[in-house]
């Protein structure tokens, strides 16, 4: 069972897996500096490659949603590796702020910055998303990080807190549609022991602690189109050699690779049934409240 102070090793030894799954595959360690959801995108002409393709359209379209102001300020709010910092920072300039619990990623993406020359611009905190923030933002994301959040109602205030009037708040993450403890509670008890969820939080939990967060909701959009989930049997017989292996390996670190895998096929499931989404909602801090 991960619980949520596990979350920080958590991510370190899946992060060590990534850089050697990706070497493994590509002879590249970083593969994009990220480890999100790798969407069905056409691969554009002298454009990213086809392993890149959907990552860079996450990072393109949040851009384009955001409409931030020349040079702007970014905190990314579950960084990763960085890996929309450097693209959003190479694209149109600004000053960036990352925040990861992950020592390991930490490293990683410090030492990109350094590579790149742009340390000054490119800074990387080890820090939860719930602790004080610095204020003043354009801009705040969150990618694939809030299902970790601990409650949603202090999370989302906190990091509305780090925006100036006018400025937005992005959200890419997978929203459930229900009560998943109700409507699937096998899949609902797999993110449970494997992700630490202790519960998924639905479309209107977002909704709502925007609302609580004082935001206005400007923009709402269903990216879960361009997922292909696989087949309930290919599932079936992947989870089915994850259970023994997670059961028969007393090794900590390939036992935290196995609950990820283990979670993400719950996810792919209710990704495949529609109980789940992989929305995106934007909202801005219109000054007219506390946040």
């Amino acid at each position: 069972m991960i619980t949520h102070e596990q979350i920080p090793d958590f991510y370190d030894w899946l992060s060590r897996y990534v850089q050697l799954s990706n070497w493994l595959s590509y002879r590249d360690r970083f593969a994009a500096f990220t480890m999100h959801k790798r969407l069905d995108v056409p691969t554009q002409a002298g454009g990213a490659s086809g392993r890149t393709a959907g990552l860079e359209y996450v990072n393109d379209r949040l851009l384009e949603v955001a409409g931030l102001p020349p040079e702007p300020r970014v905190l990314d709010a579950g960084c990763g590796f960085g890996g929309t910092v450097f693209h959003w920072q190479r694209r149109i300039g600004g000053r960036y702020d990352g925040l990861t619990l992950s020592r390991v990623q930490l490293r990683v993406a410090r030492r990109e910055a350094r590579r790149r020359g742009i340390e000054d611009s490119c800074r990387f905190h080890l820090q939860s998303y719930d602790a004080a923030l610095e204020r003043d933002f354009d801009a705040v994301v969150a990618i694939e990080s809030l299902i970790h959040s601990a409650d949603l109602d202090r999370t989302v205030p906190n990091l509305a807190s780090a925006l100036r009037p006018g400025g937005v708040l992005l959200i890419l993450d997978d929203m459930a549609t229900g009560d998943l403890d109700r409507a699937r509670p096998a899949e609902a008890a797999l993110l449970r022991a494997h992700w630490g969820c202790a519960r998924y939080p639905t479309q209107e939990d977002y909704r709502a602690a925007l609302r609580r967060a004082c935001l206005t909701l400007i923009h709402e959009e269903d990216l879960s189109p361009l997922m292909v989930p696989r087949d309930e049997h290919i599932l079936d017989r992947w989870e089915g050699i994850y259970s023994k292996l997670h059961r028969a390996i007393p090794l900590s670190p390939v036992r935290t690779v196995v609950s990820a895998f283990l979670g993400g096929i719950a996810l792919e499931r209710l990704h495949g049934s529609g109980d789940v989404h992989y929305r995106l909602v934007v909202a801005r801090n219109d000054g007219t409240g506390k946040a």
